[in-house]
């Protein structure tokens, strides 16, 4: 019999007809009813709905008897390191896939619900980032309780639907070129800084700012989905950091830096020109789940540049292992590949670096 200590399980709303308990299934249940027989199995004598009772019974029922007559509100006492335990907690993280389920072919109705505003793509790809990580953390579950995949695959291929139809979504709504002009951006070697336009700022010649926009620009071209003008934004607030409050120069390294960026910029554009038709490079990602804080807050490993080639370039995906093919242009893949959260493992596969 389960011992009484720390955990108080609300059984009857944890575990419904059609879950399979697996090796659980014999597990004794310490129960109260009432001496007439009829009603719920409650896990305390002292349950409200007994006290109309004239007398309440003692009474040990295996789990599998018991589910479907437990008391929603009765909590059953099971020890915290108890197998059963983990058990429960598994069941309970897999509860929310029912609403796939229950929508059948709704699910498009419930993702709209879920990342309103599809035709924001920031909202498009959270939305698609909430339910990825739902499908990936349910198949973890699963793989730790295999008995539960009857039940839950059902509700994980509706989950999977919904997912692809996020996925397709979000990339309808981004732009595959920018993604590309970005990765090209990212593979130009550094232009020859001395010698090159004099910026009026501080620092020998200037040199070293043009340096610190260089660098911002290539950082900022892969963190973003719009690619180069994010770039373009990075480089000019370098000028500004560096002149502070001071005007004199000012405009003059402004127009500078503009020049500067529409150079840099079109050797990007013609990097991608030369790869845009190009052979493809297939990879296979692992896909990272969202981080959850202790007070709920998200936190995304993928930048919104990762985010949208994983969107546009996926070709397939295998949930029980967490990972998606692509098939990507060869910038794009030396940038998953070298420059990115995603690192190689020598097998042209990508893992995240984590």
């Amino acid at each position: 019999m389960l011992n009484p200590n720390a955990l108080g399980l609300r059984l009857g709303r944890i575990l419904a007809v059609g879950v399979p308990l697996g090796p659980f299934e014999d597990l004794p249940l310490a129960c109260f009813r009432s001496s007439s027989g009829l009603g719920k199995l409650h896990g305390g004598a002292d349950c409200g709905q007994l006290r109309s009772a004239p007398a309440v019974l003692s009474l040990e029922v295996p789990l599998l008897s018991a589910v479907g007559e437990l008391c929603g509100h009765c909590a059953w006492p099971v020890p915290g390191e108890h197998p059963f335990a983990a058990y429960t907690e598994a069941v309970s993280s897999l509860a929310p896939l029912g609403v796939w389920a229950d929508a059948g072919g709704g699910e498009l109705e419930l993702l709209m619900e879920v990342g309103a505003g599809r035709a924001d793509p920031d909202a498009a790809c959270v939305g698609w980032r909430r339910l990825q990580t739902q499908l990936l953390e349910s198949h973890a579950v699963v793989a730790a309780y295999p008995w539960l995949v009857p039940w839950a695959g059902p509700v994980q291929a509706a989950l999977a639907g919904a997912v692809e139809r996020a996925r397709r979504n979000l990339a309808l709504l981004l732009d595959e070129n920018a993604l590309l002009e970005a990765a090209c951006a990212a593979a130009l070697p550094a232009p020859e800084f001395e010698g090159g336009p004099v910026l009026a700022a501080p620092g020998p010649g200037g040199a070293w700012l043009l340096q610190e926009a260089w660098a911002r620009w290539q950082q900022e071209c892969v963190a973003d989905w719009t690619g180069l003008e994010a770039g373009r934004s990075a480089a000019v607030s370098a000028v500004y950091g560096a002149f502070g409050s001071r005007r004199r120069g000012r405009a003059e390294a402004l127009d500078v830096m503009d020049r500067l960026v529409d150079d840099w910029n079109g050797r990007a554009r013609a990097l991608a020109v030369r790869h845009a038709d190009g052979p493809r490079r297939p990879l296979t990602i692992d896909l990272p789940p969202l981080l959850r804080g202790c007070s709920g807050e998200e936190e995304d490993r993928l930048t919104r540049w990762e985010a949208g080639v994983l969107a546009v370039h996926q070709v397939a995906v295998h949930w029980p292992g967490g990972s998606a093919d692509l098939l990507v242009p060869r910038p794009v893949a030396d940038r998953l590949l070298r420059g990115s959260s995603l690192t190689a493992d020598g097998e042209g596969r990508s893992r995240p670096d984590f």
